[in-house]
């Protein structure tokens, strides 16, 4: 993710009202991605602590028997 543009000063002053739409096309679409990444993580916090409710997470793997 990138981070967020500045909006300066000779922008704000010269932009067109197409420059800017496009602009909130584009920041739209990025907290679009955001959010969907937020929704991502929290889906796997969800399952993680599902997991570890039910004792199934860390997973052990059991130690191979030394010769």
């Amino acid at each position: 993710m990138t981070a967020r543009p500045q909006i300066t000063d000779l922008y704000a002053e010269c932009a067109s009202p197409d420059s800017i739409r496009v602009q909130i096309t584009k920041a739209r679409a990025a907290r679009d991605r955001w959010q969907r990444h937020v929704d991502a993580l929290t889906r796997l916090l969800d399952t993680r602590l599902a997991q570890i409710d039910a004792g199934a997470w860390p997973t052990v793997v059991p130690e191979e028997p030394t010769r």
